[in-house]
Formats: structure tokens, sequence, C-alpha cells
């Protein structure tokens, strides 16, 4: 009995057919499939495998992701500047609802009283609500109007669920004499909860500019909700690179956002990601290859468009070429820190009269303007196409809404 026992168990095999293999692996998230690839030649080049990353694109845009329970979908469209360029810029905001968001529903906006300024220009910040919270920057001017100094970089918290709100201080380093030769440059970089403290923070950007000859100045400042006030912040960071759109998002604690080098003999794109708890910053290195497969942007005269967003729970980034019919190449970070972890997932199109990626859904849905100004969305799984009976520019963005009905945390009086 004990020999045929032996015997049996001297046929089981260790080996694990690859079939097999691959089915268990392209389940895995990217920064674990990562690391396992170096456990064996074929592991190494299953990016290559056509077989493997059709299973593996698959599972990440039908897997849930926890960046997306109990939230919806809101669409803000700021009017178009040329349909009336001397009335107040007010943004619409529509909530989207169904599997092909077939029922769309403009929601009622109570804006604080702070925004009865008929030049007011503001919208949404970044792509997420934050507890609940939405960000919202008011500019301190609009078309046709000087800037409003005492508005100037002003920003709001508001609860739509509550509409509770809070409006932040003027940041009291952007006006410190002698630098008032003309007004600041104030550039938000990003919006975001801090586990530790738990409190919303904002993180941005001052640059003032002298009387006289003399160097102009930049500090790095972060608002406390809890506080209510700005601190300055002793770190020394890239700023992101000067777009409108598509170049910050937030996840889990942590701001990024995407800058370009300045050094004259060197096109270095990086990410910089700024944790909101310990206040330090990584960069991650963005490889030029990821724009166009096999083509190096170094030595390329081409110009690129670029778009850093969120896709189910990664960070992700688009981009295409300007000259052609867009191609729209998007890949996804493995790992923060680790530029050898951003992979290319899908390659879009090209498409025709499709301009920018205006954000993405929790299905992994793209949208984007037309250049006849419709607003569509793009289905990644069925590579199909539908329009959302609605029209904006670039400046439209798709904002994760999460509904909270908890009071601000404040310091206590």
């Amino acid at each position: 009995m004990e020999k045929s026992l032996i015997a049996a168990n001297e046929k089981v095999s260790n080996h694990i057919y690859d079939d097999i293999a691959f089915f268990i692996l392209s389940k895995l998230p990217l920064k674990s499939l990562i690391r396992f690839s170096c456990a064996s030649k074929p592991w190494s080049l299953l990016f290559q495998n056509p077989y493997f990353m059709n299973m593996f694109r698959t599972n990440f845009l039908s897997k849930d992701h926890s960046h997306y329970n109990d939230t919806s979908l809101f669409l803000q469209v700021i009017p178009l500047w040329f349909v009336n360029p001397n009335s107040a810029v007010t943004p619409r905001l529509y909530s989207l609802f169904g599997d092909k968001f077939e029922n769309m529903i403009e929601f009622e906006l109570d804006w604080p009283d702070s925004y009865d300024n008929k030049y007011c220009e503001f919208g949404i910040q970044g792509s997420d609500s934050v507890n609940g919270i939405l960000c919202i920057r008011d500019t301190g001017f609009g078309p046709g109007a000087e800037p409003i100094i005492e508005e100037w970089g002003r920003y709001v918290l508001w609860n739509p669920a509550t509409g509770e709100f809070q409006i932040t201080p003027i940041s009291p380093f952007a006006f410190e004499s002698p630098f008032r030769a003309m007004h600041p440059i104030i550039d938000f970089h990003g919006f975001g909860y801090d586990r530790i403290s738990d409190d919303c923070k904002v993180i941005q950007n001052v640059r003032s500019f002298p009387r006289a000859n003399e160097d102009g100045r930049e500090a790095w400042e972060i608002y406390s909700l809890k506080s209510n006030s700005w601190k300055k912040l002793d770190v020394d960071m890239p700023i992101r690179y000067q777009n409108t759109f598509g170049v910050e998002v937030y996840m889990d604690g942590v701001c990024h956002w995407w800058t370009e080098s300045e050094s004259e003999t060197c096109d270095e794109v990086y990410l910089v990601s700024f944790d909101l708890s310990n206040e330090v910053f990584v960069k991650t290195s963005i490889p030029s290859n990821m724009d166009d497969a096999g083509i190096d942007i170094g030595n390329d005269t081409r110009i690129v468009y670029r778009f850093l967003m969120v896709l189910k729970g990664s960070i992700c980034w688009i981009s295409n070429y300007k000259e052609e019919a867009p191609t729209f190449h998007i890949s996804v970070l493995g790992e923060v820190g680790v530029k050898e972890s951003w992979t290319k997932l899908f390659t879009v199109g090209p498409l025709s009269c499709i301009d920018y990626p205006i954000g993405i859904g929790k299905k992994g849905d793209i949208f984007f303007n037309r250049s006849d100004d419709e607003l569509v969305w793009f289905d990644l799984n069925t590579q199909s196409f539908e329009e959302l009976g609605v029209k904006g520019d670039h400046t439209s963005k798709i904002v994760l809404y999460k509904e909270s009905l908890l009071p601000f945390a404040r310091i206590s009086d």
C-alpha cells in the first residue's frame, strides 16, 4: 500500500501549463504582475504576448475597484465664450446615469454668494470629490474685466449634498510686499485627503514678481480645511505643465501632476507625486516611447498632446500627435517611482474629428470633445462611440463624485 502511494505521488507534476499560468497572472494588479515577471523567462515576456495581453486588458477593465464604490459621474461644461463673451461664466453641471449615459440631469447649482460677481470665472478643480466635497476655483477675473485682486486665486470647498461650504482665505504669501509689480501667478496642483490628520487640503504654487530689478520668488503652500488657513511648504518641486486640463489627478492621499524638464538639452517628461500626509514628493520618469510605439519623441518634431487621468484606479497617461488623425496611446503606472512599471495597454484610433479626452468614467469609458464641440464617450470594450447630447469644448470635464452627509471637520476654537 505504501509503495503504491509513493508511485502515485511521483506522477504528480510540478509544471503549470502556460494557459493556466496566464489565466491566473492576468487577474493580478499591474504592480504584482511586473514583480512576478522576473520569476521565469516566459513570464518576463508576458507584455509582448498578444494572447496574454488580451486577457489582461479584459480583466483590467472588468475588475471592480474600491475607488469607484458608491460614486456617480458629473459632467462640467463651461459655456462657450464666443456665445456671449460679456456674460458671467457660470459652469453647467450634469449628473450622468444609465449604461450608455442616456439619462442626463442638469444639477441645480446653489453656488455660494461670493460668486454673484458678473465677471467671476470659476469651475471645479481636479477630477474627484473628496469626502463629498468639490473644490471650486475662483480666478478673480472674467471676459472683458480687470482682475479682482481680492478674489484672486480663492477656492470654495463645497458639499453639494449638504450645501455646506468654506471659502478659503486669500493666500498671505502671494501679495507680500515688495512683490506686487504685477499680479502673482497662482497654479492649482491638487485637492485631496490627508488620512493622518483627517483633513481636506489644497496644494498650490505661487510665483511673485518684484517692483524693481530683483529676482522673483516662488513658494509652495498648502491649505487646511480644518484650520481654514494656508501654510508654506519647505519643498522644491517641479511645477505642473502649463495647461488647463489633463495635468493633475488625485489618488489615495497623493496628488499627481506631470511636467517637462526645463533643460535645453533634455526633453524629459515625468510625473510628480506629492503625499499630503508626509509632505514629500516622488518623481517618476515617463518613457518617451509611450507616446508612439518605437518612436523617440526626443528626435521627433511632431507636436504631442499629453493627458494625465485615472483609469480603473490606476494612474493613466494618454497621448496623441496633433498632426495626424488622432490615435490615442494609453498607458498605466504600476508603481510610483518606478519608470519601468509604465505599461502601454491600449491604442485607440485613428479617430476622425476627435479633439481631446475630457475624462474617464467608472467602467473605463473615455469621454472626448469632438471638433464640432459635441461631447461623446468611447467604450474601450466595444470600441464604439456614443454622443452625450450636449456641446462643450476641451475645458469640459468628467468629475467623479461620492456623496457624503458628514459635516466638515474643523479645529475647535
